[in-house]
């Protein structure tokens, strides 16, 4: 696996395609709310308000991009978009290229805020949760 040193870093490292896609993904995630923040950690784009809320990452093979929803788990999926992929916390949604991103940009937007509402009422991050569940199944 490449390291890159941060979210522009891994963007520009990416085919045309998928970089277009990010960026634009990552400008929409940055305006949903005006204390939206970015870090870039384990290797990967994270972005939240109060507490972590999604990240995204680009799947296998240029398949696309996966939008993770931190407390997926939660949301209504009103928009039928969101995926579990068998995970307990984290849902996501999959793009497949800019053209895709436009055509669900409306629903994504529900879903970022709806995310950023459960991170806004909810005191504990849930990040924090998933990375415990994962070092326990290694144990």
């Amino acid at each position: 696996m490449n390291k890159y040193i941060s979210i522009e870093d891994f963007i520009e490292s990416q085919e045309l395609a998928i970089s277009a896609l990010l960026y634009q993904l990552r400008e929409t995630i940055l305006h949903a709310h005006p204390k939206m923040t970015e870090r870039f950690m384990f290797n990967t784009a994270m972005f939240g308000v109060k507490n972590e809320l999604c990240y995204f990452v680009v799947l296998n093979k240029n398949k696309g991009v996966e939008i993770g929803f931190h407390r997926g788990f939660q949301m209504s999926n009103e928009q039928g978009l969101l995926e579990s992929k068998k995970r307990k916390f984290i849902h996501g949604i999959t793009l497949k290229d800019l053209d895709d991103f436009k055509n669900k940009e409306a629903p994504f937007k529900e879903i970022l805020q709806e995310a950023i509402i459960l991170d806004e009422i909810n005191e504990k991050s849930i990040f924090s949760e998933i990375l415990q569940a994962g070092r326990k199944k290694k144990s």
